[in-house]
């Protein structure tokens, strides 16, 4: 083969080559980006369920005027089960660290409100942040979430 074959082959031939390794690669980007907007989307959904769980526990414990922490447990659990194979890691360990500082709560004695505020702040705050919006201005653990439902706010978190 002469030189001008080989240069005319060459430019047929690296074209198609990299045409067919820019199509795979987008087809690649495409199938991602597809699989992540529908994780975002599942989380949307189920972070949704977690605040709305939430604050129904505000409305229904100032309605009964009676915590129901067997309640709230279970709710919490089932909440779990669902959000396990969406969340970010961060979401998963501010759950968790939550779930670690309720099993350490005994029965008999008086839970810290404060610090149930806080990890159920964090947990929220950590949702918001995976859905890629800011939490400026909303307190170190996302405090300010919960000020416009708890009436006595500045005297729990100070």
């Amino acid at each position: 083969m002469n030189s001008q074959t080989i240069i005319t082959i060459l430019s047929i031939t690296l074209p198609l080559i990299g045409g067919g390794a820019g199509y795979l690669l987008k087809s690649n980007i495409e199938k991602k980006k597809e699989l992540t907007n529908e994780i975002t989307k599942e989380r949307r959904e189920i972070y949704q369920q977690y605040v709305n769980l939430i604050i129904g526990l505000f409305a229904n414990s100032k309605a009964n005027k009676k915590n129901h922490p067997n309640k709230m447990l279970t709710d919490l659990y089932e909440f779990y089960k669902k959000y396990v194979l969406y969340a970010s890691p961060k979401v998963i360990i501010a759950f968790s660290d939550y779930f670690q500082f309720m099993y350490a709560q005994n029965d008999d004695e008086e839970t810290d409100s404060k610090q149930h505020l806080l990890y159920m702040t964090k947990i929220m705050a950590e949702m918001r942040k995976d859905l890629g919006l800011k939490n400026n201005e909303l307190g170190a653990n996302g405090e300010m979430l919960m000020r416009a439902l708890i009436k006595d706010y500045d005297r729990i978190i100070k």
